[in-house]
């Protein structure tokens, strides 16, 4: 239970630090996380279909 709420307050924490305490930086800076981790995860599933023969086909014969 704890390693999940350090899990969960470590961006909060990354943001007001990254965001000098200022809320507007502060939620930019989640923002930006956010924007970040989704591109990742896309990346990675995208990675993990083409892995396991699930993504689009080459057009082989």
């Amino acid at each position: 239970m704890h390693l999940l709420l350090a899990a969960a307050l470590l961006p909060i924490g990354l943001a007001v630090i990254l965001g000098r305490g200022e809320p507007a930086k502060t939620i930019s800076c989640l923002g930006l996380m956010g924007v970040v981790c989704a591109i990742a995860v896309a990346t990675l599933l995208g990675a993990a279909r083409r892995r396991i023969g699930m993504g689009p086909s080459t057009g082989g014969a």
